[in-house]
C-alpha cells in the first residue's frame, strides 16, 4: 500500500500483477510500422495457406533422418542423399503456389429446386495465365443451412478438374440431394491442389457467396381429393362466368366496335340486324382459392411432430402448385396472421415461385394463432372464394371463426366462408395426398 500510494504521488499507475516489459524504441518503432499490415495480412491468411499433407510428414521425417545420420556419423553420402531429398519438397512448394495462380471459380446454381430432388451445379475454372496450365486441381463447396447455426450440418461436395490449360476453361457438375427445405448458404469456393508429388497442399478461396432456395417437397393430389374438394364447395357455383371477345363457349352476338377481329364476324346476323355484329363467347374462369397454413407444433417437438410440419407445408405446397398450372383464378396463401406471412395474385408460375420460396422458410410456431389468421383471411379475400385450412392438428372450427369474427369488428361478414380443413396427422390423408419417395 506505501508504495501504490506513492505511485499515485508521482503520477504512475500502480502495479498490477508482474511488472510490464519495457519494450527497445527500435522494437516499438517496427510495431507502429507493421500495424496497418496486420489486417490485409490476416485477410490473406484466411485465403490462402499451405500445409503439409501425411505424406508429406512422413517424407520430411524421412529427410531429417537421412540428414541426422549424414551429420552423426560423417556420411557424405548420406548428405548428399539429404540434398537430393530436399529437392521435391522445394519443387512442391513452387509449384503449388505457381498451379493457383490466375484461377477464377464461377458456379451456376438453379433458381430453385425442391427438397429430395436432384440437385445439379455447374463449376466453371478458369486459367487467365498466358503459359503454365493448372494440373490436379479440387473446387470444395462449403453448403450450410440458413438459421441452424454452426452445430448445422455442413455439406462438403467437391469438383476435380485434372488439367486446365493456359487461357482455357474447363467445366464439372457435382449432384445431390438436400432433404430439407430452406435458404442454402453457398460460401467462398475452396480451391486447392497437391500437384506434383502430394507432399504440401495449397488452398485459396476464389469466388462469390450464393444462396438457394430449397423448396417444400411436392407431393400428388388423388383423384379422392378432387371429387371430395368439388362436394364440399358443392352449395355454390363452381365457375364464374365472363363474356369476352376470345376463345371459349359461343354466347351470342353484339355490334361490332372498333378493334375487333374479322374472323368473329357473324355474317347471317349481320344482314339480318342490317349492321357488322360479331360473336360473343362465354369464358370459364376457375373459382378463387385461398390456402391457410397452420403450423403448430408443442415447445418439446418430437421428430414426428416435425415431420408432421413438413407434411403439412408439403401438401398446402402441392395444392398451390396444383392450382397454378391450371390457372384462371385468384390465389391467396397465408401462413400466419403478419401481414408480410401472406402473397395474393393471378395463378400462375410466377405466383408459385413467390409462394414456394415464402413456404420454403415457413418456421412452426407453439402459440394459437388460428383465430388472427382466419381474420386476416376473411378480411383479404372476395366472398365465394373457397378456403382450404391445412392444420397440424384438431382443431375447433366454429370457436375459431366465433372469434376471428369478434375480432375483424366492421369487417365481419353477414355469412362466413365455407373452410374446408386438412388435418395432416389424420391417418386419412393417404386418400388425398401422395408423397413421392
Amino acid at each position: 500500500m506505501p508504495q501504490a500510494a506513492a505511485s499515485r504521488e508521482k503520477g504512475e499507475s500502480p502495479p498490477v500483477g508482474r511488472p510490464s516489459k519495457v519494450l527497445p524504441p527500435w522494437l516499438r518503432l517496427a510495431r507502429r510500422l507493421g500495424a496497418p499490415m496486420r489486417g490485409p495480412l490476416a485477410v490473406f491468411a484466411q485465403r490462402s495457406r499451405t500445409i503439409i499433407c501425411r505424406e508429406g510428414l512422413y517424407y520430411f521425417v524421412l529427410t531429417a533422418f537421412v540428414f541426422a545420420g549424414a551429420m552423426l556419423g560423417d556420411v557424405n553420402l548420406l548428405m548428399l542423399l539429404g540434398g537430393m531429398l530436399v529437392g521435391p519438397i522445394w519443387l512442391s512448394y513452387r509449384l503449388v503456389s505457381k498451379t493457383l495462380r490466375g484461377l477464377q471459380v464461377e458456379r451456376h446454381l438453379p433458381h430453385g429446386v425442391c427438397a429430395g430432388d436432384l440437385l445439379v451445379v455447374k463449376v466453371e475454372l478458369a486459367n487467365s495465365r498466358k503459359r503454365l496450365g493448372s494440373w490436379a486441381v479440387t473446387v470444395e463447396e462449403e453448403i450450410r443451412r440458413v438459421g441452424d447455426g454452426r452445430r448445422g450440418e455442413v455439406l462438403r461436395p467437391a469438383a476435380f478438374f485434372s488439367y486446365v490449360p493456359a487461357r482455357q476453361t474447363r467445366q464439372r457438375t457435382y449432384r445431390g440431394r438436400i432433404p430439407r427445405r430452406g435458404r442454402y448458404q453457398f460460401a467462398v469456393p475452396t480451391v486447392s491442389t497437391r500437384f506434383p508429388f502430394g507432399l504440401l497442399r495449397r488452398t485459396i478461396r476464389i469466388g462469390n457467396p450464393d444462396v438457394l432456395v430449397v423448396y417444400p417437397r411436392l407431393g400428388q393430389l388423388t383423384q379422392h381429393w378432387m371429387t371430395r374438394h368439388r362436394e364440399w364447395f358443392e352449395g355454390a357455383h363452381r365457375r364464374e362466368h365472363r363474356y369476352g371477345r376470345v376463345s371459349g363457349d359461343f354466347y351470342g352476338v353484339r355490334p361490332w366496335r372498333t378493334g375487333d377481329s374479322l374472323r368473329h364476324i357473324h355474317w347471317r346476323s349481320s344482314a339480318r340486324h342490317g349492321s357488322l355484329v360479331v360473336r360473343q363467347f362465354e369464358q370459364h374462369r376457375n373459382r378463387d382459392l385461398a390456402v391457410l397454413l397452420n403450423v403448430w407444433q408443442p415447445a418439446n417437438p418430437t421428430p414426428a411432430d416435425q415431420e408432421n410440419v413438413e407434411l403439412a407445408v408439403s401438401f398446402a405446397a402441392t395444392v398451390v402448385a396444383d392450382v397454378c398450372r391450371r390457372g384462371g383464378s385468384t390465389l391467396y396463401v397465408s401462413s400466419g396472421p403478419k401481414a408480410g406471412e401472406e402473397i395474393r395474385g393471378p395463378a400462375s408460375a410466377l405466383l408459385m415461385q413467390s409462394v414456394m420460396e415464402q413456404l420454403a422458410e415457413v418456421e412452426a410456431f407453439t402459440e394459437d394463432l388460428l383465430p388472427g389468421l382466419l381474420r386476416r383471411a376473411m378480411s383479404a379475400v372476395e366472398p365465394g372464394t373457397e378456403i382450404v385450412l391445412v392444420t397440424t392438428r384438431a382443431i375447433d372450427l366454429a370457436a375459431a371463426q366465433r372469434l376471428a369474427t369478434v375480432e375483424a369488428g366492421a369487417q365481419r361478414r353477414p355469412s362466413p366462408p365455407r373452410i374446408r380443413v386438412v388435418n395432416t396427422a389424420e391417418t386419412n390423408l393417404n386418400d388425398y395426398f401422395e408423397l413421392g419417395d
